[in-house]
C-alpha cells in the first residue's frame, strides 16, 4: 500500500473517531437535558431526550437507567382508571430498560441485583400486575422454602390482589410448616378476627352483619390460635390484647333475657358474665407484663396508668360457677315443663354490654 493510500485510510479512521466522539458528546448533552427535565418532574419530556440519546449511543448503560427511572416515575403518577393502557406502556419501557441496564453492567454486585428487583416490584405493583407479583413471590419461595417471612409476603400479595382464600391458605401453611413460630400463629389469629371488627359507622361495639352464633364461633377460633401463641411465648403481649377483644366480642354476641326463666336463658346470662371476666383476665395479664398496679377506687386526671378492677368479685365468680353447674344439670335432664315452655314466653332481650 502506498503512502498516499495509507494516509487516506488513517484520515478516514480519524474522521470516524471524530464523528463518534461528537456523537457521544451529543448523547451526553441530551442525557443532561433529560436529567434536568426529570428533576423538574417533566418525565415524559425527559423520556424524549433519553430516547434521542439512545439513538446516538445505543450501546450506553447509564442512559437506560435514567430512562427506566423516568418511565417508572411516570407509571407511579398515573393512578386514574383511564390511564391504565398508557401506564402499561410506560411500565413495559421501565421494566425493559432496567433489565438492559443490569445486563450491560460490566461488573454486577448484590446491590445492583437488589436495585433491579426493588424497581421491578414497585413497577409491577403500581401497574397492578397481580399475576406477575404472585409468580415472583412464589418463585422466591420455591428457591428458598425454609424462609418463613416469604409466607407472610405471599399471603399479603394475595390480600392485595383480592384473593382472601389464597391469603388464608398461605397463613395456615405457615403454621403447618413452622408450628413453633409465635408470629405465624398470631398473624393468622388476627386475620381470623377481622369479621368481628366493629362497624364504626353503625356506632356499635360489634359487627351486626355477622350473626351472633357465628361471632361466638369465630371468637372461639381466634382464642384457640392465641392460646397457641401464649403456649409458645407466655410474654407475647399482643396475644393477651387480642384474646381480650375476642372474649369481649363473645360477650356482645350473647342475648341477655330479662327475666331469664328457662335454663337456656339463665345460662346465656351467666356466659356473658363469664366472658366479661375472661376478657378482664387477659387485660390483667397485660397489666402484669407492663407492671401496672391496680387502679384506686377513685380515679382522677392525675392518676397514673393503672389496671382496672375485676368486673366480678371472687364471691360472684363462685356463685356463678355453682349456678352454671345447676343449669347444666337441668339441661342434661329437662323436665316436661321446660320443653313445654320453649318458644312460648314473650321475653325482653338485649345485647350484652
Amino acid at each position: 500500500m502506498g503512502a498516499a493510500a495509507r494516509g487516506g485510510r488513517l484520515a478516514a479512521v480519524a474522521l470516524i473517531a471524530l464523528f463518534a466522539g461528537c456523537t457521544k458528546i451529543q448523547a451526553r448533552d441530551l442525557i443532561r437535558e433529560g436529567n434536568s427535565l426529570y428533576n423538574e418532574g417533566k418525565f415524559v419530556e425527559a423520556l424524549d431526550k433519553y430516547d434521542k440519546a439512545t439513538e446516538l449511543e445505543p450501546d450506553g448503560v447509564t442512559v437506560f437507567w435514567n430512562r427506566a427511572c423516568a418511565a417508572e416515575a411516570q407509571v407511579l403518577r398515573m393512578k386514574e382508571p383511564g390511564d391504565r393502557e398508557q401506564r402499561q406502556q410506560f411500565a413495559d419501557m421501565a421494566l425493559r430498560d432496567f433489565q438492559t441496564w443490569y445486563d450491560r453492567l460490566p461488573a454486577k454486585t448484590d446491590e445492583d441485583e437488589k436495585q433491579l428487583q426493588n424497581h421491578r416490584l414497585a413497577i409491577l405493583k403500581a401497574d397492578e400486575r397481580c399475576s406477575e407479583l404472585i409468580t415472583h413471590w412464589e418463585e422466591q419461595h420455591r428457591l428458598d422454602p425454609r424462609k418463613e417471612t416469604l409466607y407472610a409476603r405471599i399471603a399479603q400479595q394475595y390480600e392485595e390482589c383480592g384473593q382472601p382464600d389464597k391469603q388464608l391458605y398461605w397463613l395456615k401453611k405457615r403454621t403447618e410448616d413452622f408450628p413453633e413460630s409465635v408470629q405465624a400463629w398470631h398473624t393468622i389469629a388476627v386475620m381470623t378476627f377481622q369479621p368481628l371488627t366493629p362497624n364504626i359507622d353503625a356506632g356499635l361495639p360489634y359487627n351486626e352483619s355477622v350473626p351472633p352464633a357465628e361471632r361466638v364461633r369465630i371468637a372461639d377460633e381466634v382464642i384457640k390460635k392465641l392460646d397457641k401463641v401464649t403456649e409458645l411465648d407466655p410474654k407475647f403481649r399482643d396475644a393477651y390484647v387480642w384474646r381480650s377483644m375476642a372474649y369481649t366480642q363473645k360477650q356482645h354476641a350473647r342475648l341477655i333475657v330479662d327475666p331469664a326463666v328457662t335454663p337456656q336463658d339463665r345460662l346465656e346470662n351467666l356466659l356473658a358474665r363469664e366472658d366479661s371476666m375472661l376478657a378482664w383476665k387477659q387485660r390483667k395479664a397485660v397489666c402484669d407484663l407492663d407492671e401496672l398496679a391496680e387502679c384506686p377506687d377513685k380515679i382522677t386526671p392525675d392518676t397514673p396508668p393503672c389496671c382496672e378492677k375485676a368486673p366480678l368479685s371472687a364471691a360472684d365468680q363462685a356463685a356463678d360457677a355453682e349456678a352454671k353447674k345447676q343449669i347444666e344439670a337441668e339441661l342434661a335432664n329437662p323436665t316436661p315443663e321446660d320443653d313445654k315452655g320453649k318458644g312460648k314466653r314473650k321475653r325482653k332481650t338485649k345485647r350484652s354490654n
